[in-house]
């Protein structure tokens, strides 16, 4: 506790212990990486976002977005794009191969698709290609490290607007290289981008502490054409902005950062690029229970993901007012933006329709994040990543549905429960003279 509390306040590290410190921490999570067998490229996620890279990388808008087929946009492909085109003869292949053993299910079931995409890296892989796919560090896999570089940039830009730094920004980073969800967001689904929208919005919520409001504009424009969900902590920020002219100045530039990056994919595929953009297109899936609140009602899935994109919004939205009222004026302060972001976030796993680990990624660094402002030991937080991780992701496929469900819900409650807890009632305006 002491070691905590004292890092939290201490003198933070100077640039080249920092540098040091930050590389360190990078080498730790490659490591992980490294361990858990590196990105699967089996992942129609993996493709979603490096075929669209590539696109880019050509100038093909068009196939980008044709290319997008998880809903995702564009920002992820944009900001790697010009790495591709530069060191295309290193990294630039969108596919990588995989020397992990062909699960026998698959061997037995369709084994000339699944050893087209899992097959060891001296296999060839079809005509079109006439050689074997390069291993993933050689591939534009290793980009996704740089998702986790921005992640904890982010998250220490947070951590020393908040007062904190030294001691206890090592801490943080160590504990962002091995938090389950990071990694999985790479090794399983490979979402780097999630990795950068959360690093990007911690990043404009430490601007804002500094009332650097344009700038938070941007970063939060930035971090929304990397995943949609960064709408969610800057309902915070806006919240806790002063007035309506600091909002204004934060507005514009999202809307202008968004409009630059979407607008050229909608002039040359708008169909694809509002079904990227929305994240409500489902494809021949009418009618499925999942093991999530919204996922066991009888509604058709393109109902549910409505469901799941919009009522976030609508509850932080109620959130962010009760919190206005609550704190008078008082939000702008470390912990009750962190808090405040928090519950915003956690929103979002209320509404989800399916239970994927790197869910758990925005609201576990946002709960580490506030545990180090507040210098407490972090058994929220870890007890929190453990839980979700370890109990109830494994716990899915052996129980009945409801219980996962209750269980997920449950998740998501107790960080909206932590987070709104950090909003403390504000001092009311003094009464006129005249009616005391």
């Amino acid at each position: 506790m002491s070691v905590l509390a004292q890092g939290s306040g201490s003198k933070p590290f100077s640039t080249p212990v920092r540098l040091a410190v930050y590389a360190g921490a990078c080498a730790v999570f490659v490591v992980v990486v490294f361990i858990r067998g590196g990105p699967n490229p089996a992942e129609t996620d993996a493709h979603a976002v490096t075929l669209p890279t590539t696109a880019i990388s050509h100038g093909d808008l068009r196939a980008a977005e044709r290319q997008t087929v998880v809903p995702n946009p564009p920002g992820y492909p944009l900001l790697m794009s010009p790495l591709v085109l530069a060191f295309r003869p290193w990294i630039g292949s969108p596919r990588w191969c995989d020397d992990k053993p062909v699960p026998k299910i698959l061997r037995t079931t369709a084994p000339a698709y699944f050893l087209s995409i899992l097959g060891p890296c001296t296999a060839r892989h079809g005509a079109d290609h006439g050689r074997p796919y390069p291993i993933w560090y050689r591939s534009q896999a290793i980009l996704a490290i740089l998702g986790w570089v921005v992640l904890a940039v982010g998250a220490g830009m947070l951590l020393r607007a908040a007062g904190g730094g030294g001691v206890a920004e090592a801490l943080l980073l160590m504990a962002l290289a091995v938090l389950p969800s990071a990694s999985d967001a790479i090794a399983q689904t490979f979402h780097p981008q999630d990795l950068m929208s959360v690093g990007l919005s911690c990043a404009g919520m430490s601007q804002a502490l500094r009332r650097r409001w344009v700038v938070v504009g941007v970063l939060f424009g930035v971090a929304f054409l990397c995943k949609q969900f960064a709408v969610l902590p800057l309902l915070a920020v806006l919240a806790a902005a002063p007035d309506w002219r600091a909002r204004a100045r934060v507005v514009v530039p999202v809307g202008a950062v968004v409009a630059a990056g979407v607008v050229p994919f909608y002039l040359v595929a708008p169909v694809d690029t509002v079904r990227a953009m929305t994240a409500v297109f489902v494809s021949g899936v009418r009618l499925e229970k999942t093991p999530t609140v919204v996922g066991l009602f009888d509604m058709l899935e393109e109902t549910k993901l409505t469901v799941a994109r919009d009522a976030p919004i609508v509850l932080a939205a109620v959130l962010v007012v009760w919190a206005r009222w609550r704190a008078r004026g008082t939000l702008l302060a470390p912990g009750p933006l962190v808090g405040l972001a928090l519950a915003c976030l956690a929103t979002r796993l209320v509404f989800e329709i399916s239970l994927l680990n790197y869910y758990f990624l925005a609201v576990g660094v946002a709960m580490l994040l506030l545990d180090v402002i507040r210098r407490r030991l972090p058994v929220w937080s870890v007890g929190w990543i453990v839980v979700t991780r370890f109990v109830v992701t494994p716990l899915a496929p052996h129980v009945a549905l409801t219980l996962t469900a209750a269980l997920f819900l449950l998740a998501a409650l107790v960080p909206i429960g932590l987070g709104l807890a950090q909003v403390r009632r504000g001092p009311r305006p003094p009464v006129p003279v005249a009616l005391r």
